[in-house]
């Protein structure tokens, strides 16, 4: 951890003197960029660390950062932080939902109440379908059956109609 303390002191230090590194400005943005990424797909980060990371780096560095966050890490870390919210298809929409939690205009969801539960609410079963009594002729002979007309002799019928 010594290691790491150093170089964020040295990061803090370049900063500071900004002047003496021009050529470093896209450098620099990449870097922040690529720490910040590291930090909200990181396991602990919850909705606070979010808000914290927002107001240290201000809405457009932050937006940029987030942006730049894959598909799969931001729906994840939208079910982290929001776990009780509607999912979202979209990665553009899940953006905007951790924008909106990130700076305060959206709460995160309460969780969906459950429905009460009846006393005991079973139905009888459906009765079944009448099933139609077929009538025999009154001549006594059972009915003809029906063919399926199938090859050419439906080619022959869809002619003459």
């Amino acid at each position: 951890m010594a290691e790491a303390s150093d170089f964020f002191a040295l990061l803090a230090a370049i900063g500071g003197k900004a002047g003496l590194f021009p050529a470093g400005g896209n450098l620099a943005r990449k870097a922040v960029n690529e720490i910040a990424r590291a930090q909200l797909v990181a396991e602990g980060t919850d909705l606070e660390a979010i808000r914290a990371i927002r107001a240290l780096l201000g809405p457009t560095a932050f937006a940029e950062a987030l942006d730049g966050v894959p598909a799969p890490k931001t729906k994840a870390l939208l079910t982290r932080v929001d776990p009780h919210a509607p999912a979202l298809a979209q990665p553009g929409d899940r953006v905007k939902a951790l924008l909106a939690l990130a700076d305060g205009s959206r709460a995160p969801a309460a969780p969906a109440a459950k429905p009460a539960k009846k006393a005991s609410s079973r139905k009888a079963p459906a009765p079944a379908p009448a099933i139609p009594v077929e009538t025999a002729p009154a001549d006594g002979k059972p009915a003809p059956r029906k063919r399926k007309i199938t090859g050419r002799t439906a080619l022959r019928v869809s002619e003459e109609r």
